[in-house]
């Protein structure tokens, strides 16, 4: 008898921990889907100033020195940085960032 109490006992706590668990998912889903839809709500933004500086590019520059952000100059090295969360349930986030990355 004392072998079923524990093996019930167990059992309610594998449970337990399982609801934890799927609150805590639940909880990282909901953070996740907010911290995307701020992220589009930025698009806008970073569309307008790249509008902006290739129309500052595109302006005649006669008589004038080009801004050194709008001078071209050979491509010597490139750096990809990438960001990924370190909270929360975003294994696979974070998987996929760098994979992407990678490729």
């Amino acid at each position: 008898m004392a072998n079923i109490r524990l093996i019930r006992r167990r059992i309610r706590g594998v449970q337990s921990i399982a609801k934890i668990t799927r609150a805590m998912e639940m909880i990282a889903t909901s953070k996740m889907r907010r911290a995307q839809e701020r992220g589009l709500a930025g698009r806008p933004y970073s569309e307008k100033i790249r509008q902006v500086i290739a129309d500052l590019a595109a302006l005649p520059q006669t008589g004038r020195e080009l801004h050194p952000l709008l001078k071209r100059r050979p491509l010597t090295r490139m750096a990809i940085v990438h960001i990924t969360p370190d909270r929360g349930l975003c294994g696979g986030l974070n998987a996929g960032i760098n994979r992407r990355t990678a490729s």
